[in-house]
């Protein structure tokens, strides 16, 4: 029972019963019948009679009605097909019935020397009948069993038979019938099936094909053994703009582009083995596409005929991974190579450095670009590293390696260079770069550059120690006053710990009271009097003795301390200068530090109360990088300043990039021209031309004039004639002590007390209505 059960798919059964009667039908019964009857006859004709004849002739008939019925039966459609399967099965139990009883009657009356011949065509009929019962086996043996049975019956009706002998036969020949007929009937059912599904997964497979061929992004291509293309599809012929006549035999390499992509696929396909996503590019019409080729060769039997591929446009794909490993490895702002590209680039420079053939490193760092990033904001600080990056590629030229590593750092790698002189030539290149106006939103913004240089192996043969001396050169160079280009020298590793000593010493200064201030006269040449002094600041260490502030002042500046020094300065400057002529001025220098979140405007305020001090007798000395941004909160706080009667100088005048336009943007009270311009001075200079155009200009803006740095009777002269209203400088005086001040205190400084005194102090202007509730009521109460 096990050979009949097979697993037929729902709609299988009316097809698997078709599939039978068309077995059926493609066979001959009415030939196979007939010659059947007629050897029959022929072997059993020696002891028949005409009725065997006859009934002969009438079985054959009746044979031939019952095909013909069965076939109209099936034609006409009123039975499906497994009730016409039924309707043949019974068919044969009755071909069987009346075949096997005129057999039986035929072997009864065979004569006994044709008995054997007899028995012998019986069983090999029983053989014959398996090609048109295996389709229906059950219907089949018990045909069989029909047949035999009668057999059987009739061999034991003539005396010349032993039963014993016929029986076992029988049995044997019912069972090697039964295991023939069912092992047949399911080779037959498993065959069609295997082949009906075969048939139908190709039909799935060749539409899917046929679909993915037309509407996937992938398409099939076949070539040769050559690598000439073979039958090429529609889409492969679309994506070239070419004929298929065109493309059929052209070597497929050929129509990539040449580089190592192409040559990676030419050796997988020479090594005959498979291959998986080999990316080649290919131009069309100008344009530059990726493809991913996976294939494998194709043989038949042992000869290798060719390859199968499958091609996909991977192009979008490939732009997005090359532009992840881009950003791998560059900065996604500015572009340039990131740390990490940088680091690799050293190190296989590096390899390459010998005493004759050097390589240098330049760090370069951005002057004020946190003041322009923490006040115009992030998104315009962008555009300044932009802009900035791109100035120092533009200066370093073809020949140099530019990288940012990070905020407003970058280092270049330079390989070619004549000498430390080279280096530091292109260095200031790089600092008269980026020092130079940006136009950025319709802002024109100002920063500088400070450059550090190490060249290897000279100074450092690794890369750890190459890069650690140019970060000593760099610190060298803003130590300096910034907008320079230092090579490392060796002693600067003692500076630098010398600095940080300092750096030390310097925290604690000012809780030690080591700070001290020195008063620079301010001569006014119409009166030839003393017009007021300038606060400078000094440091009197109790080891090192006086530190001059170009030393000590940077220091202050990066470790953030010039703020509270400011605020000492502010303070004690107005309590000294409380005690002079009413009439005296003082001017305080201002660090760019103090105009952060109005500090200066809270300091200011708070030392005029301490001291009691007149805000129009206080000068506030700003220089030019303190407006280089432009910042509205800077210009706010000094409008502020100014409403409060406080004046407000302008200093180092005129070495900026733009000090006209600052005179534009505020109301500056005074203009400090720089000492380059007055030591530079005499007849017919550019200099001289210059004082006086400024002296001129400062006339007709309503605005007092002073000059720094008077050293000669010459330059004294040369001032007082062009008009020039101050000056100070050596030939004055040097800064002195409070104590040695050549004037007459109106009360000493130990006596000062706020109750004692009450001077001018005017109200406040509406400009002073905008500070902050705090600040509004310690100004009143000064």
């Amino acid at each position: 029972m096990h050979l009949l059960r097979y697993d037929l798919e729902p709609g299988e059964e009316d097809w698997f019963a078709r599939r039978k009667l068309e077995y059926i039908n493609s066979l001959s019964g009415n030939l196979f019948e007939a010659l059947r009857m007629a050897l029959m006859l022929a072997i059993c004709a020696p002891g028949l009679t005409w009725h065997f004849y006859v009934c002969a002739v009438l079985l054959l008939a009746q044979m031939r009605v019952g095909l013909t019925e069965l076939r109209r039966k099936e034609t006409c459609g009123d039975h499906t097909a497994p009730e016409m399967v039924d309707i043949w099965a019974r068919g044969i139990w009755l071909r069987a019935i009346f075949l096997s009883a005129f057999t039986a009657a035929c072997i009864v009356a065979v004569p006994q020397e044709r008995i054997g011949a007899m028995i012998i065509y019986v069983l090999v009929l029983a053989q014959l009948e398996l090609l048109l019962q295996f389709t229906m086996p059950v219907a089949g043996i018990i045909s069989q069993c029909i047949s035999l049975g009668l057999t059987a019956l009739a061999l034991l009706l003539r005396p010349d038979m032993h039963a014993e002998l016929i029986l076992p036969v029988m049995g044997l020949q019912l069972l090697a019938l039964h295991v023939m007929l069912f092992n047949l009937h399911y080779m037959f059912a498993t065959r069609i099936l295997r082949t009906r599904r075969l048939k139908d997964a190709s039909e799935t497979i060749q539409t899917l094909l046929t679909e993915y061929e037309t509407h996937a992004s992938d398409w099939m291509l076949e070539t040769d053994r050559e690598g000439r293309v073979v039958a090429p599809s529609d889409r492969f012929c679309a994506a070239f703009g070419r004929t298929a006549e065109e493309l059929k035999s052209v070597k497929l390499v050929s129509l990539f582009a040449q580089g190592p992509e192409t040559e990676a696929l030419r050796k997988a396909a020479h090594s005959l083995k498979p291959f998986r996503d080999v990316i080649v590019p290919v131009v069309i019409d100008d344009d530059l596409h990726w493809w991913s080729l996976t294939g494998n060769a194709v043989y038949d039997g042992l000869e290798h005929t060719g390859f199968r591929l499958f091609v996909r446009d991977v192009t979008d794909r490939h732009a997005a991974e090359s532009q992840v490993r881009f950003l791998a490895d560059h900065d996604s702002l500015t572009v340039l190579p990131n740390r990490h590209n940088f680091q690799m680039r050293l190190e296989a420079s590096l390899d390459c450095v010998t005493a004759d053939c050097p390589c240098a490193v330049l760090y370069v760092d951005l002057d004020h670009f946190k003041a322009v990033n923490d006040n115009l904001g992030h998104q315009f600080g962008d555009s300044v590293l932009v802009e900035a990056a791109w100035r120092i590629k533009s200066a370093l030229g073809e020949g140099g390696f530019v990288a940012r590593l990070g905020g407003d750092e970058f280092a270049c790698i330079v390989d070619e260079f004549a000498g430390a002189a080279d280096l530091r030539q292109l260095g200031l290149q790089i600092v008269e770069a980026i020092s130079l106006p940006m136009e950025i939103e319709r802002r024109t913004v100002r920063i500088g550059a400070s450059v550090g240089i190490a060249i290897a192996p000279e100074h450092g043969p690794t890369s750890e120690i190459l890069l650690r001396s140019a970060d000593l050169a760099l610190y060298e160079a803003k130590s300096r006053g910034r907008g320079s280009a230092i090579v490392y020298d060796p002693a600067m590793e003692e500076l630098k710990q010398e600095r940080g000593r300092l750096e030390l010493d310097l925290r604690s200064a000012l809780a030690d009271g080591e700070f001290e201030l020195h008063y620079q006269p301010l001569h006014e040449l119409a009166g030839d009097r003393i017009a007021g002094f300038e606060a400078l600041l000094r440091w009197r260490h109790p080891e090192r003795g006086l530190i001059p502030p170009d030393v000590f002042i940077p220091i202050a500046e990066q470790t953030g301390l010039i703020v509270a020094l400011g605020e000492w300065v502010l303070r004690e400057a107005l309590a000294e200068a409380a005690t002079w002529p009413s009439d005296m001025t003082v001017a305080v220098n201002v660090s760019p530090a103090q105009m952060a979140d109005f500090t200066l405007l809270k300091q200011v305020i708070a030392a005029l109360s301490a001291s009691g001090f007149d805000p129009h007798r206080l000068e506030l000395e700003i220089t030019e990088t303190m407006l280089m941004q432009e910042c509205d909160e800077h210009l706010q706080q000094l409008e502020r300043l100014h409403g409060l009667g406080v004046r407000i100088a302008l200093d180092d005048f005129g070495t900026g990039y733009s000090s006209l336009n600052y005179l534009r943007s505020f109301p500056f009270d005074k203009i400090k021209i720089d000492r380059c311009f007055i030591t530079e001075m005499n007849a017919g200079s550019e200099s001289s031309a210059i004082i006086e155009a400024v002296l001129d200009l400062a006339n007709k803006l309503n605005m007092q004039t002073i000059a720094e740095g008077v050293e000669s009777e010459e330059q004294l002269v040369s001032l007082r004639a062009l008009g020039c209203e101050q000056v100070q400088g050596y030939l004055i005086s040097k800064a002195i002590p409070a104590a040695e001040l050549p004037i007459t205190r109106r009360f000493a400084r130990q006596d000062f007390a706020i109750s004692a005194v009450t001077p001018f102090m005017p109200e406040f202007p509406p400009v002073a209505d905008a500070i902050p509730g705090a600040e509004m009521q310690e100004a009143r109460r000064a």
